[in-house]
């Protein structure tokens, strides 16, 4: 579940290498591959090693990909590139279900996403430098995990996993999309989802990632080989795609699909949505709060952009706070849009805020006051009893979920990976209140009191003496 007033973000670079193989199944054989693309006047090359046992990443780990840099991001982009949560946290971030077999396939996937090298040269782009560089990384650069059954991750394990410095840098400097993780959760297939994160990618410029084309064209031969397709035949490559292109052209995504010529020169001319330019949903919800609907809105923000539509709304906001009555709201909001200096803000009111960059805003994402799907950081008193009330409706499976999940964020830094497997165990087999646990830490933190609340969880659980009996 994902909450769709929240922003997710992809970082470009990988979204638009197309590092995973939009293919649902893959040979047995698959184990590597090489790719020559152009990009304007530029030529890179991907090179894709695997070991035999796993083959090289498809399916599902588009979207555990995807969830991890969004992890990493709601964790507060270390610089050490960790990112610490549960198995359940990192499915439900992917959007995949939390059932047993899903556990086993997350399994599979993050084995695949540890093993498996790439090579990029030319291709890697260092935003803050404006060039494009020649690197080599696993997309997991290292992963820690506890178990019940040796070297097997289960519901009931604890993960510690760290990506590449070059992942982790390009995201704190910013150099990430916006992605609809709500949208591409509602995808039915693996092979759409890795298309559509492609596609929106692709349709951003690499060196100026805020404007985004309304078309896309590319052989379709090349784009087979840019999405891993096993194949040297276009009517397999074009059979293949299809079934991803008429879910996006059902759900909006793209409003048209046309090949054009034939056989190994035949080209793809992708025409995408209008209401594919997706802004960033509370935006949405604040335009609609003024009676702008929908469609109006998505259309303001094509023609004046996010940042502008997020002024106006400030501006407007000030306005009608300083008691002015206009006869529609929508309209009134337009105009303040359109012509700005038709209209002061009253005395003492603030200027509209400046739009956060996605670094600041990306950097927000570790730091922001949290719901309930949220990670707090310097939670309020007043926040734990309602958020108690409503997890206590919930099973205890989820409880223990949704505490872990606090616990993890706030004390990833303070407790070892075998500790954090002793605090779930004691919550797993009742020995503790979940959210009598979460309470008394939230608490103990908010008032400054961390290391004394770390040293009394280690003695109330007896951590200690495990870790010993461990060492």
């Amino acid at each position: 579940m994902t909450d769709r007033g929240i922003k997710r973000f992809d970082e470009l670079n990988i979204a638009r290498l197309s590092l995973i193989s939009v293919q649902e199944r893959i040979p047995a054989d698959y184990r590597d591959w090489v790719v020559e693309l152009e990009d304007g006047d530029r030529r890179y090359r991907v090179t894709c090693q695997a070991l035999p046992e796993y083959g090289v990443p498809h399916g599902i780990d588009t979207d555990i990909s995807a969830a991890l840099v969004n992890l990493y991001i709601d964790q507060g982009s270390p610089n050490d590139g960790t990112v610490t949560c549960t198995p359940y946290q990192l499915l439900l971030m992917a959007g995949l279900d939390t059932s047993g077999r899903y556990y086993a396939s997350l399994d599979e996937s993050l084995k695949r996403l540890t093993t498996t090298t790439y090579f990029i040269a030319e291709g890697w782009r260092d935003h803050p430098r404006g060039r494009w560089t020649n690197v080599n990384f696993r997309y997991i650069d290292r992963i820690e995990f506890t178990s019940g059954q040796a070297e097997k991750l289960d519901a009931s394990s604890v993960l510690r996993i760290t990506l590449p410095q070059e992942i982790a840098r390009s995201v704190r400097a910013g150099y990430i999309k916006s992605l609809d993780l709500s949208f591409m959760q509602t995808l039915k297939r693996p092979p759409t989802r890795a298309l559509y994160r492609l596609l929106d990618a692709q349709r951003r410029d690499p060196e100026n990632p805020d404007a985004v084309a309304m078309a896309y064209q590319v052989g379709l031969m090349e784009w087979a080989e840019a999405c891993k397709i096993v194949t040297d035949r276009p009517s397999m490559a074009q059979r293949t795609l299809d079934a991803a292109h008429d879910e996006l052209i059902e759900k909006g995504f793209l409003k048209s699909v046309e090949y054009l010529g034939r056989g190994k020169k035949k080209m793809l001319q992708y025409t995408f949505g209008e209401a594919f330019i997706p802004p960033d949903p509370a935006l949405l919800h604040e335009l609609a709060d003024l009676g702008v609907t929908q469609t109006r809105a998505l259309q303001l923000v094509r023609e004046h952009g996010e940042n502008g539509v997020e002024d106006a709304v400030a501006r407007c906001k000030a306005i009608l706070a300083g008691g002015y009555k206009p006869r529609s709201r929508p309209a009134f909001y337009v105009d303040v849009l359109k012509n700005p200096s038709k209209y002061q803000m009253p005395e003492g009111s603030a200027k509209p805020p400046k739009a956060a960059s996605k670094a600041q805003e990306a950097k927000a994402r570790g730091s922001a006051q949290p719901s309930l799907f949220e990670a707090p950081s310097s939670p309020s008193q007043e926040q734990v009893p309602d958020e108690d009330a409503l997890l206590r409706t919930q099973p205890r499976e989820k409880q223990v979920e949704e505490v872990m999940r606090t616990l993890t964020f706030l004390l990833r830094n303070d407790l070892k990976l075998m500790e954090l497997d002793t605090l779930r165990m004691a919550l797993d087999e009742g020995l503790e209140d979940p959210l009598e646990i979460k309470a008394w830490a939230i608490k103990g933190i908010a008032s400054g009191q961390k290391i004394a609340i770390v040293r009394d969880l280690r003695i109330r659980l007896s951590l200690k003496p495990l870790l010993e009996v461990a060492r």
